[in-house]
């Protein structure tokens, strides 16, 4: 991979960081945490926070959510049995051996360490209901490792925030996506019960069956701090934020309500997941008083690598101000990037035992080389909208290789792109094995470029190859060579022009039958029989008026045509579910990027 550029300004925040913790500021320290019997961990397992934030990293189902769990029941009066529980199905079968934790902790700065032992047991008695799965502080036992075998310390006093980015859905989501209700009876019931929610964000009085007023949620204006916060993060100009918890939905949901400096209002329906996710973690992290535990599960998920970036960036400024210890599970490069080997734990699976192991003090390169999906070698997508995303996406997902790519819409449109992603891209090899651009079918012109076929002539006349790269891409694209002196060079312009027919014909790929992301989705089986009366008024579906057969089925299921970006992610979903011509040239297109 090479060497890692490291900015000057994490690697200040990073040296601040660490002399505020050798300086002993951080409040009821959580110093380490060790598992003599915890799970699948290799009894034994210790992790040492030596660095106030702590990246846990590993395959999918390595332990590292059951570490976040067991550190979120350490402090008084929380209990890692809120998410880890006995059933029928799932029982927790302990043979000898109970599951139990020991962590370590520091009050104040320079105070000795004291060790709590937590033990699951069953409790019951005359006065006590029955809990089979009670975690209770015990006495020390010393073979487990603890210091001391004789005091028994209270827990750490401390407040905790635990985020699971895979589960953090919105109001609107957990209706439309995750309720067994018909599609219909989901739509009704988002139509008819919007207009209280928008009452509710604009403090107007209302009053509906079932719910009483006091109870139905309910709003929070954030700060301009944390607007500007997540503004920066997202890259966005936020004039206003406002988050509901409201039950207006039937069952308790979170609802945002968004104004920018460029576009109109609008909620959590019309906004990505990841929207939805830095708002919420902000928020929660800003609320938080002073010299919290956060603990954050795969922040990462629908945030872009540039957001992610940026999010780590904020961690670490508000670790900094509010004194917080945050401990994070992650495949993201961008977060473990830069980071230093203290902060970073590598979670393994023993051969011989099959249970998981930690590695403490390892580098970035390290982490991820171990990880199947090897996260840090994604390749990179571009494309021109949002809409087109979603067919790739859906399709990579359908096939089970989305962990390989990273699909990002370019603004500008195709012209915007193939100018600005194609110079830098040619120029440099590692980009070259990594970065492939898709644009919209309506853009393809048929051009087939074989370098075989090419005379000596031909190759080394610069006029005849550019002609070549304005037929492939349909636009005149400057070709960069270094002259010196106001001198041309020849054999450059030859050779940048024959670098851009080659990623044209191994990087260059187009949705198929000359389609837009629009007309491919208006193809299924489930439009033309759901949307017949739509698809009626036109002679036939096409490039021009796609998007406006799409916007009035919107105005069908919504009552408006605010909820496009919902529609299209239905409709993309029931399209990739059915088998066509237009699937099938994807799924190949992708099996040989693979």
């Amino acid at each position: 991979m090479g060497d890692i550029m490291v900015s000057d300004d994490v690697q200040n925040k990073i040296l601040t960081i660490q002399k505020m913790k050798e300086k002993n500021v951080f409040k009821n320290y959580i110093e380490y945490i060790q598992f003599p019997f915890f799970k699948n961990l290799m009894p034994g397992t210790r992790i040492n926070f030596t660095f106030p934030i702590t990246i846990l990293v590993g395959k999918n189902g390595s332990g590292k959510s059951s570490t976040l769990h067991a550190l979120y029941g350490a402090p008084n009066k929380y209990t890692c049995a809120d998410f880890w529980f006995s059933t029928e199905v799932d029982p927790i079968l302990e043979s000898g051996d109970r599951n139990r934790f020991f962590y370590g902790y520091r009050e104040n700065g320079n105070d000795e360490i004291k060790e709590v032992l937590k033990t699951r047991m069953k409790r019951g008695s005359k006065t006590k209901e029955e809990d089979p799965d009670y975690w209770e502080t015990s006495r020390p036992i010393q073979k487990d490792g603890m210091v001391s075998s004789k005091d028994r310390h209270k827990p750490v006093i401390k407040n905790v925030v635990y985020l699971d980015f895979r589960r953090e859905i919105s109001a609107f989501d957990k209706v439309f996506y995750f309720s067994k209700e018909s599609l219909e009876e989901k739509k009704k019931l988002l139509r008819d019960r919007s207009k209280y929610l928008s009452r509710l964000f604009n403090d107007e009085p209302m009053r509906f069956r079932g719910c009483d007023d006091n109870k139905i949620g309910q709003v929070e204006t954030l700060n301009e701090r944390s607007t500007e916060i997540i503004s920066n993060i997202l890259g966005k100009e936020y004039v206003s934020i406002k988050v509901a918890e409201h039950k207006i939905f039937k069952n308790p949901g979170i609802s945002i309500y968004v104004k920018t400096k460029n576009v109109k209002t609008y909620s959590e329906a019309n906004a990505g997941s990841g929207e939805t996710a830095v708002i919420q973690l902000v928020k929660n992290i800003e609320d938080a008083p002073d010299f919290s535990l956060i603990l954050l599960d795969e922040p990462e998920v629908s945030i872009h690598p540039a957001a992610q970036d940026k999010l780590k960036n904020y961690l670490l400024d508000v670790t900094k101000k509010k004194k917080l210890q945050i401990v994070i599970s992650t495949h993201s490069p961008a977060l473990i990037h830069e980071m230093p080997i203290s902060a970073i734990k590598l979670f393994k699976t023993d051969p011989i035992s099959g249970k998981f192991i930690v590695q403490e003090e390892v580098n970035y390169q390290e982490a991820f080389f171990d990880i199947e999906e090897r996260v840090y070698d994604k390749k990179i997508i571009y494309c021109e909208d949002t809409t087109a995303r979603e067919i790739l996406i859906k399709v990579l997902k359908c096939i089970e290789k989305e962990q390989f790519f990273d699909v990002m819409p370019y603004p500008g449109g195709a012209e915007n792109i193939l100018k600005t992603i194609l110079p830098v891209t040619i120029s440099n090899m590692q980009l070259l094995n990594k970065v492939f651009i898709f644009l919209d079918g309506d853009m393809d012109h048929d051009y087939k470029f074989d370098r075989s076929k090419l005379t000596v002539a031909q190759a080394n006349n610069p006029a005849y190859l550019l002609s070549n790269v304005e037929k492939a891409y349909g636009i005149k694209i400057p070709v960069n060579e270094d002259g010196g002196n106001g001198g041309r060079r020849v054999d450059q312009e030859c050779e940048a022009s024959l670098k851009y027919l080659e990623f044209y014909n191994n990087n260059m790929y187009y949705l198929p039958n000359h389609k837009i992301p629009e007309e491919i989705i208006l193809s299924s089986r489930f439009v033309k029989t759901t949307y017949d009366s739509v698809l009626a008024e036109y002679d036939t579906i096409n490039s021009k008026n796609a998007k406006e057969i799409l916007r009035k089925i919107s105005k069908i299921d919504y009552g408006d045509e605010e909820h496009y970006t919902a529609t299209i992610s239905f409709l993309a979903n029931k399209w990739v579910k059915e088998k066509s011509e237009d699937r099938s040239i994807l799924i190949d297109i992708f099996l040989r990027m693979v």
